[in-house]
């Protein structure tokens, strides 16, 4: 996948174009793997396999977009029913940037395309 620098607002924009107004909705898509996983997925495995870090318990935004859903469902510990261990934030980052408004960047999986629409 080829890299892109978008900001935020780009990103949330073209989110919201895609999927609609509902961040549990929006998908993302794996870049190793190909699974798309959507915020609603993220928020489902993480009641089956909860996870904490250093602010509490992660939630779906905290990885939506930026880990593959087999990171959650347990791809480290060997357990696979879906996805990879792919994180954006690794060794090899992204493919996407994503401009913050503060200056920083963080890196994430590319938005999944757009659903089929019913004619």
């Amino acid at each position: 996948m080829d890299h892109r620098k978008l900001t935020q607002a780009e990103l949330v924009d073209e989110a919201i174009e895609r999927f609609g107004d509902d961040p549990l909705k929006w998908a993302f898509q794996c870049p190793s793997c190909g699974d798309i996983a959507t915020g609603q997925d993220f928020r489902d495995a993480l009641k089956e396999h909860p996870r904490t870090n250093r602010n509490g318990e992660v939630i779906a935004s905290d990885v939506l977009g930026q880990e593959c859903i087999g990171r959650t469902l347990g791809a480290l510990e060997g357990r696979k029913t879906r996805g990879c261990n792919w994180a954006a934030y690794g060794l090899i980052r992204g493919p996407w940037e994503i401009a913050l408004p503060d200056g920083r960047s963080v890196y994430g999986f590319p938005l999944a395309p757009a659903p089929e629409r019913a004619a």
